[in-house]
């Protein structure tokens, strides 16, 4: 092989170096930023939802989304900045009706009665549990699609653990979103921290 040769050779070496790394590097960016998209804590998560191109596409998801917002509001999870603008992201949940008669303010203020609330009772949100789809029970109202689902809730406060459960009644608006009409608590009884 003569010097053109070698001199080839190694150029068409180095290329391939410079690409195998180029590559690498953007492996290493890629599956930086998927790690970062994943170790955000559900507050980023809540605060940064995209109700735009992500809007919950069934019942089930619409009020799943809600419980998240309501347990980590209730835990203190938002600094008071951080809940207003989750209070604006859960009202994007709400039925127009719903909006109608709660204004942001005065949902704002509720929101913050309760959570002090249940910081005043040492309670703590700790789990809820969905209906099936299956045991959402749906109608037809005039014109108007509606469904009803049930919510189980579970509250610690103190030794004794709180569960009861909560009906979600929610309507179809003209985009096609399920939209909370409304919702309330239909049965709570103590279910540890007492004895039988």
């Amino acid at each position: 092989m003569g010097k053109t040769g070698t001199k080839g050779f190694t150029t068409i070496v180095l290329l391939l170096v410079i690409v195998g790394l180029a590559y690498y590097v953007h492996l290493s960016n890629r599956n930086r930023n998927q790690k970062e998209e994943r170790a955000k804590t559900e507050v980023e998560q809540l605060l940064q939802y995209d109700f735009e191109n992500d809007y919950p596409k069934t019942v089930r998801e619409t009020v799943k989304l809600h419980c998240r917002y309501m347990k980590c509001a209730y835990n203190k999870g938002f600094s008071d900045e951080e809940l207003i603008v989750a209070n604006q992201n859960i009202r994007k949940l709400f039925d127009e009706e719903l909006l109608k008669f709660n204004t942001e303010q005065s949902q704002l203020t509720g929101l913050k009665d309760e959570i002090a609330l249940y910081d005043e009772n040492k309670q703590k949100f700790v789990s809820y549990s969905l209906s099936e789809s299956s045991q959402i029970q749906y109608n037809e109202e005039g014109g108007q699609e509606y469904a009803k689902m049930k919510v189980g809730i579970v509250i610690k406060a103190g030794s004794s653990t709180l569960s009861g459960d909560e009906e979600y009644i929610l309507r179809k608006d003209s985009q096609g979103y399920w939209k909370i009409l409304g919702w309330q608590a239909i049965k709570k009884d103590t279910t540890e921290g007492e004895s039988n």
